[in-house]
């Protein structure tokens, strides 16, 4: 099978079963993000234990790119650490810069799968949306979570 199609079987799994998509309720954090352009509209919350994301789950709608990707980061994320889940956002960030050759799916295998959006510049931001969600839901964790 080609690397392609394999990519393209996850993101379709992906957007149709989501994981961790559901009742955000008990969340330590919630932050949202919208992409007027596509529709896309999600809620990402992090429930910490201690200075680990202990899960990630996220609700809202959008284009099945969006939904894939959000997906994809929150088995990404969970139970890693906040700086850890930091610098992954921030590797996202890079992977989809225009003309950035970075890689992320050596480290994380699972996220090689987007590679088949990132030769689609206007799909970036579908891409990256419960990314910058999640990033600014760190940044928001209350003092005593940190």
């Amino acid at each position: 099978m080609a690397t392609d199609t394999l990519y393209k079987d996850i993101l379709l799994e992906h957007s149709r079963h989501p994981r961790n998509k559901g009742e955000l309720e008990g969340a330590d954090v919630v932050c949202r993000g919208s992409n007027p352009r596509c529709g896309d509209e999600v809620e990402v919350g992090l429930f910490m234990q201690g200075d680990r994301l202990q899960s990630v789950r996220f609700r809202g709608r959008g284009c099945s790119v969006c939904m894939a990707s959000s997906s994809l980061m929150t088995e990404a994320v969970s139970g890693r650490s906040r700086s850890e889940a930091r610098n992954l956002c921030q590797q996202m960030q890079a992977w989809f810069a225009p003309g950035d050759g970075t890689d992320v799916a050596e480290p994380l295998p699972a996220l090689g799968a987007l590679e088949a959006v990132r030769g689609y510049p206007a799909r970036r931001r579908c891409v990256l949306l419960s990314w910058e969600a999640l990033s600014e839901a760190l940044a928001a964790l209350p003092w005593s979570l940190r």
